[in-house]
Parts: structure tokens; C-alpha cells; sequence
């Protein structure tokens, strides 16, 4: 029997797949090679743009033609074995394509994040390919560990590549809108993800501090502390500094998801420790600029604007 695995791949493709058939007969020389090591040429800004459009569009629809395949209950074992190694051979290529062209020195990082994400995605596809000749269904789980981390490296690399640089959306629309278009929708709802790329560096120094927001009279109003040690303090409204009333726990970024975890180790109430409802609460980090920053809840689909309240704004 074939179980379906939920992934989601590309920038914005869900796909259902299905782990390899555990009563396919294994065969000789059925696994593709790994790909050879293939010099970049590096190309201007221009070129290298429409080179990665033109490529994710294609690998996003190799990946859904995949995705299909492992999906057809209808096939005989060996002719779905050989179908599903073509389309990891579809796959395979466009990415050995992709690792052809590199940015210019401006976009630098753009290359290096491509170049992981391309990473991952082979060593993904090598274990999809050993999946379905052995139909190990663990090795698919592992594929998609490696897919999702390429997933997030890939994302973030097209993000910087739109910063000043407005390309098709990653659905490819209907040709009438870009990222410059989906940006001005974004910031009507306070989101600016270009700030982020911009101001927050990979070890998060902008983010340590208080933040907060200010009451009518002028008050600062401090909600979260997030300590240069990863130790966090979450408050109510005019709470703060007592722990009587607090969340106790720690903190993390996460720079390629533009990601901040609260970890709740503890729950104060009216001094007495309770259980946190939440142990666990990922929030992406959506705008950080001079106004501030805004934290969406990835869970409870809600967003927090927050201002930078500084140490010598606080009454002792």
C-alpha cells in the first residue's frame, strides 16, 4: 500500500505524495547518479534574474508532475518505479541548470542560499529515488525533511533577489503583477518583508531589548524582553518588571524563515506557577523598521505591533 505524506515544496506549491510501493521488486542500476560538480558562470543581474525565474517555474512544475506520478494508485509497480525515476531525472536536471549561472558580487548571497537550497533539494531527490526502489517509506520522511529545509533557503534567497528587483510572483500570475505589486498590497496590513531582509542580521542583535508600546500619556508599556542570552520575558499590559504576573522562557531566530520562537518555560499568575498554554509559539517577523516591528502569530493567525522602548525610558 502507498501512504500519502503531506508537502508542501516551492514557494507556494502544496503537494500530496506517496511513499514507495513496499511490494516493488528491486532492480539493478535503477538509481540516477548523483549530479557532477558543474562550474558557474557568473552572468549580470538581468540575466541571472530571468535564468531563476524562467528555473523555478519549470522545477515547480517537474515537482508537480512529481507529485502526480507518486500520486497514480492506477500504475503497475514497475512502470511506476519507471515513471517516478523520470521525473526524479526532470527534476535532477533542472537543478544541475540552476547551478550553471551564479549573481553577480551585489547578489552574492542570493548564489550561496540557491546553492543550499539546490544542496538540499539532491539529497532529497537521492533518497526519493532509493524510496521508490526499496519502498522504505522512512527514507521518503527524511526526502522531505531535506526538501523542506531547501524550501526555506530557496524562499529566502528569492526574497532578497526581489529587493529592488520586482519579479513574477512564484505562481507565476497572470502577467499583470510583480513583488513591487504584492509589497504594496503587503504594507496596507503593516507588512514589510524587505525591512527584515534589510535590518535584522543572521546573529538577531536588532531584536534584543524591550519592546512594547506606549500608553496615552506617554508611558512606555513593556510586552516582551528579549535578553542578549536568548532568555525572554513575556508581560501583560502594565505588568512589567513584576513576575508576578509573566511568561518565563527563551527565545530564538530563525534568519532564513524569518522566524522567532518563544519558548514558554514557565507561567506566573498572581505570583503562583501555572502550566503555559502554549509551550511553543512561532511568529514571523513580518516588519523592522523606525517605527518598529510586527510579530504574526503563525498559529493563531494574529498580529502584534510592537515599538523599541529603551532602558532610559524607565522609571526606577
Amino acid at each position: 500500500m502507498k501512504s500519502k505524506i503531506k508537502w508542501v515544496v516551492g514557494l507556494t506549491l502544496p503537494m500530496l505524495f506517496l511513499a514507495g510501493c513496499t511490494s516493488i521488486e528491486n532492480s539493478k542500476n535503477n538509481t540516477q547518479e548523483a549530479p557532477k560538480e558543474v562550474k558557474a558562470n557568473q552572468v549580470s543581474l538581468k540575466e541571472y534574474t530571468d535564468e531563476a525565474v524562467r528555473l523555478r517555474s519549470e522545477f515547480n512544475n517537474a515537482i508537480k508532475a512529481f507529485g502526480e506520478v507518486r500520486q497514480d494508485t492506477k500504475m503497475e509497480p514497475k512502470e511506476w518505479q519507471t515513471a517516478s525515476r523520470e521525473k526524479v531525472k526532470d527534476i535532477r536536471a533542472i537543478l544541475n541548470e540552476f547551478r550553471r549561472i551564479a549573481p553577480p558580487n551585489s547578489h552574492k548571497q542570493v548564489g550561496e542560499e540557491i546553492t543550499v537550497a539546490l544542496d538540499e533539494f539532491d539529497k532529497g531527490m537521492e533518497l526519493f529515488e532509493e524510496a521508490i526502489k526499496d519502498g522504505d517509506a522512512s527514507k521518503d520522511a527524511k526526502a522531505l525533511e531535506h526538501m523542506k529545509t531547501g524550501q526555506d533557503y530557496w524562499n529566502h534567497a528569492y526574497r532578497l533577489l526581489a529587493i529592488d528587483n520586482p519579479i513574477p510572483p512564484a505562481d507565476g500570475g497572470d502577467g499583470t503583477i510583480n513583488t513591487d505589486d504584492l509589497k504594496e498590497l503587503d504594507l496596507n496590513a503593516g507588512i514589510d518583508r524587505d525591512s527584515v531582509l534589510l535590518n535584522v542580521s543572521k546573529d538577531c542583535r536588532e531584536l534584543i531589548g524591550k519592546w512594547g508600546f506606549y500608553q496615552e500619556d506617554g508611558s512606555p508599556n513593556v510586552s516582551i524582553v528579549l535578553n542578549k542570552d536568548g532568555s525572554y520575558e513575556g508581560y501583560g499590559n502594565g505588568e512589567y518588571p513584576s513576575k508576578d504576573n509573566a511568561l518565563i522562557g527563551t527565545w530564538e531566530w530563525n534568519y532564513i524563515q524569518g522566524v522567532i520562537t518563544f519558548h514558554h518555560d514557565s507561567k506566573y499568575v498572581n505570583g503562583k506557577k501555572q502550566e503555559p498554554n502554549r509551550k511553543k509559539m512561532p511568529m514571523e517577523l513580518q516588519r523592522y523598521n523606525e517605527e518598529g516591528i510586527q510579530l504574526f502569530d503563525l498559529e493563531s493567525m494574529t498580529s502584534y505591533k510592537y515599538e523599541k522602548i529603551e532602558d532610559s525610558e524607565m522609571k526606577n
